[in-house]
């Protein structure tokens, strides 16, 4: 009989949504939010970003990604979908994509300087080395809330 432990991948795709409380108006979080060109610059998860083309009103459309990995990285690219009115924005990998990745970010009023940020995330991912599993086991989306509040602590 065998002691080794066998390498558990996190079930495919992986799906995880969290909601938090921001100390920022629902409108200003949203806006934040969705300048999704800036990703790469509070997530330490996007290597970096390149708008690849733009709505006519300026927000990015679709943009390519760049994913750190423990030995090289992955590309990708999303498109991004806004909707002011309701506060929300979605993403989603292209059709025929080998990396499955979606989601939305809302953010609901709850006074004049607060706001609810519900986030979900679906995730699975055709390269899962160390890093990556160990990111993916701290339950995802609560990794991106959390980095996001710390970039809102230092804009606010």
């Amino acid at each position: 009989m065998s002691t080794a432990l066998a390498y558990a991948a996190p079930p495919c795709p992986l799906a995880s949504e969290v909601s938090t409380t921001l100390t920022v108006a629902a409108g200003a979080a949203y806006e934040i939010f969705s300048d999704a060109a800036e990703l790469s610059r509070w997530l330490p998860l996007a290597q970096s970003s390149r708008i690849l083309t733009r709505y006519p009103d300026g927000r990015p459309q679709r943009i390519a990604f760049t994913r750190k990995l423990e030995r090289g990285s992955l590309g990708y690219t999303l498109e991004y979908t806004y909707d002011p009115t309701a506060r929300m924005v979605t993403w989603s990998a292209p059709a025929g994509s080998n990396v499955v990745l979606t989601g939305e970010a809302r953010f609901v009023p709850l006074s004049t300087r607060a706001c609810l940020m519900l986030y979900r995330l679906v995730i699975d991912l055709p390269i899962v080395d160390d890093l990556v599993h160990g990111e993916l086991d701290r339950h995802p989306a609560s990794h991106v809330v959390s980095e996001f509040r710390e970039h809102l602590r230092r804009l606010c």
